[in-house]
């Protein structure tokens, strides 16, 4: 059974639907490069949802994607495309351009950190190349709140002007600091080209579009909570940040794309879901009926950790463009649905 056949999944994606206008998109194209990953599946799930605009949903894995997605038809189809190359794959003028594209996990982020860093420079240039030669509209780029750095001294919630430091001798700041130089070069096609570009900055997601290879805390944390296993905690999981429920982050990226101002940056964060690791951890084994236990890391994994000490992200300003959560119970939501969808699969 494909994810959208899942009853609670659709229902959660008509509930993202709701109070969205999405009339800007009536007849258009939209490219949404990552499709494939968390956020931009459902991103394409969410638009397909709506069925009135065609989606181009670019990705390196064809056979995953029907998989995921299941056969082209007239409002959809995928092209397979690495977008640290020149793209080849579509000759339609676009509309819209989402760049999603991007290593977002711990472990692959330590195993190619060059690989991270590329393709969120050289695959923004080649997206924003591409849509500006094929009459685009506007671009969303996909940036993180791992992009702020470290906290300032008073620990303040993370604003959209804020920038803080970064360790440059790590190769783990390949991801902040990819999605830095790529917005800073969104900036530059804005100011020097004319592009029409706004910048999202998600904080950590969840929900049923993670995959087994996600190695994220949260992700390893629910599919443990699925399996019924108990809920392996590398670390004291003392860390505060900032979380949000899959559906609504979409559903914020179309925000967004559609109402945001040129050149500017907006956070995605659901106050609801601000806690600690550790806080996460235990409300993810009391949804799956675990318990929560201590392990150490391998070095890999340490490698991977981010040394931010607090991640709390203000959402005031995405919040302005009349954006809200929709999903109640998020945690308990994502649980439910991959245990139903895992089921289906048998």
């Amino acid at each position: 059974m494909r994810l959208v056949e899942n009853r609670r999944y659709a229902a959660a994606l008509d509930r993202g639907l709701s109070g969205l206008d999405l009339s800007l998109l009536l007849g258009k194209r939209i490219l949404i490069a990552g499709a494939a990953g968390m956020l931009g599946s459902c991103v394409v799930d969410l638009l397909r949802c709506y069925g009135r605009c065609q989606v181009i949903a670019m990705g390196r894995d064809s056979l995953s994607a029907e998989k995921r997605f299941g056969p082209a038809d007239d409002t959809f189809f995928f092209c397979r495309q690495d977008v640290s190359e020149p793209i080849t794959g579509v000759a339609e003028n676009v509309d819209y351009v989402i760049h999603a594209a991007s290593n977002a996990d711990p472990v692959h982020m330590a195993a190619d950190p060059a690989g991270t860093l590329i393709a969120n420079v050289q695959g923004t240039k080649n997206l924003l190349d591409y849509g500006l030669s094929h009459k685009m509209r506007r671009f969303l780029f996909v940036s993180s709140g791992e992009a702020y750095g470290q906290p300032n001294a008073g620990m303040d919630d993370f604003v959209e002007d804020y920038c803080g430091p970064l360790d440059l001798s790590s190769p783990r700041s390949c991801y902040p600091e990819g999605k830095r130089a790529a917005e800073v070069l969104c900036q530059s096609y804005i100011s020097q080209f004319g592009a029409d570009g706004v910048i999202a900055r998600p904080c950590h997601l969840f929900g049923p579009t993670m995959t087994r290879k996600d190695s994220r805390a949260v992700s390893e944390f629910l599919w443990s909570a699925v399996d019924g296993r108990d809920i392996v905690m590398k670390s004291t999981g003392l860390m505060e940040r900032s979380h949000c429920y899959i559906v609504d982050a979409a559903r914020a990226l179309l925000a967004v794309l559609l109402g945001g101002e040129c050149g500017a940056a907006y956070n995605i964060a659901d106050r609801r879901y601000q806690m600690r690791i550790c806080d996460f951890a235990r409300q993810a084994a009391q949804a799956g009926g675990c318990q929560v236990i201590y392990k150490a890391p391998s070095g890999l994994e340490r490698t991977g950790y981010s040394k931010v000490s607090r991640a709390v992200l203000d959402a005031s300003r995405l919040e302005m463009l009349g954006w809200r959560p929709r999903v109640q119970d998020a945690i308990v939501e994502t649980v439910e649905i991959l245990r139903e969808s895992r089921r289906g699969e048998r």
